[in-house]
């Protein structure tokens, strides 16, 4: 069995609670002090960081699509950057026939990891999956969010 190169491990216990009506984003509907107290784990080989939800993750799921979707056009390679003032990261990314190779730009003591592509995406997908279920039980839609489209037919990443 090979050793994992990348995974995200999402909080199964993750919540937002009461839908703010005055909330026009995700990013807006995932800052709030009960999601600032939760996080997800990445892990990138042996190194596990722990990742905010509101303040880490929040403003960076536009960037998270955009990257699935220059994955799903097959770009040879694209750059992308999470804006979080928290987690304020840039990967560049290679596509190769069947795996993905990212490299961590901005921590030199990060090496780079490639792995299947598929993989790749499916953990991405597992917490851009738990974030449109969690807004959604909160009362959270396309039609109280202006970019609830993001998170809708997520399938359309699967190869």
């Amino acid at each position: 069995m090979s050793k994992v190169e990348f995974e995200i491990i999402i909080n199964p216990n993750f919540m937002i609670g009461i839908r703010d009506p005055e909330d026009t984003t995700i990013s807006e509907a995932l800052d709030n002090r009960l999601v600032n107290n939760q996080h997800f784990t990445m892990k990138w080989h042996d190194t596990s960081l722990r990742i905010n939800y509101g303040t880490q993750i929040a403003d960076g799921i536009i960037d998270v699509v955009r990257m699935l979707e220059a994955i799903k056009k097959r770009e040879e390679r694209f750059v992308v950057t999470f804006p979080s003032q928290a987690f304020f990261e840039t990967w560049i990314c290679k596509i190769g026939k069947s795996n993905i190779n990212v490299k961590w730009d901005s921590r030199d003591d990060y090496q780079s990891i490639t792995m299947k592509t598929d993989l790749f995406i499916k953990e991405w997908l597992k917490l851009l999956q738990q974030l449109r279920q969690v807004l959604i039980e909160a009362g959270y839609n396309g039609t109280n969010l202006v970019d609830f489209d993001l998170l809708e037919n997520l399938e359309r990443f699967h190869s």
